[in-house]
């Protein structure tokens, strides 16, 4: 791992640890970057502000599974994902906690939507039409509400649970497009 991503990791943990006794809105970066032992400019040469570190650490999480070469759309590696987000728990609670203007919920539900028509235009080719948006932020609002009500433990679903569900109610020309799509875009991001 090159150093400007040991940096951001250094980050995403030291903010990880500050969230277990500290609200994100009450979260200062200066205070963050004392306990990282560097400066502010340090830090606003990776990130704009903590809300954009943490969508770089679901970035981060998400790619652990899905840019790996022999990655194939399946409820095996919708398990994985969930699996890493998991390891997060106390984090991903924290931060869904924040309903502001930068919330990782808007986030994810964009990166969702980009990555499905991406995949979407990739395979076919043509624009996503109409109705094919309307699925896919039709599935991507319903998973990330059911994410959501998982990770905070307000379900007793569990990760096979979800992931098979997932799958199951992704609709189908999504699948085919998942399995012919690159998520190796995504790692770009974290550079």
């Amino acid at each position: 791992m090159d150093l400007k991503n040991q940096t951001k990791l250094l980050f995403a943990r030291e903010l990880e640890e500050m969230l277990k006794t500290i609200p994100m809105d009450k979260i200062r970066i200066v205070d963050l970057c004392k306990r990282c032992n560097t400066i502010p400019q340090t830090f606003y040469y990776h990130f704009h502000d903590k809300y954009e570190l943490v969508a770089w650490t679901f970035l981060y999480d998400f790619s652990k599974t899905y840019v790996n070469q022999d990655f194939e759309y399946s409820v095996k590696s919708i398990v994985d994902n969930l699996k890493q987000m998991n390891q997060r728990r106390v984090f991903y609670q924290k931060t869904y906690t924040q309903h502001s203007q930068n919330s990782i919920d808007q986030y994810i539900q964009k990166f969702n939507i980009h990555s499905a028509i991406d995949a979407m235009e990739n395979h076919s080719q043509q624009p996503v039409t109409f109705d094919q948006l309307l699925e896919i932020k039709y599935h991507s609002y319903g998973m990330m509400g059911l994410f959501q009500e998982w990770i905070n433990d307000k379900s007793t679903v569990s990760i096979e649970q979800l992931a098979q569900f997932q799958f199951d109610h992704t609709p189908d020309f999504l699948k085919i497009a998942y399995q012919n799509y690159s998520f190796k875009k995504i790692s770009k991001k974290l550079h």
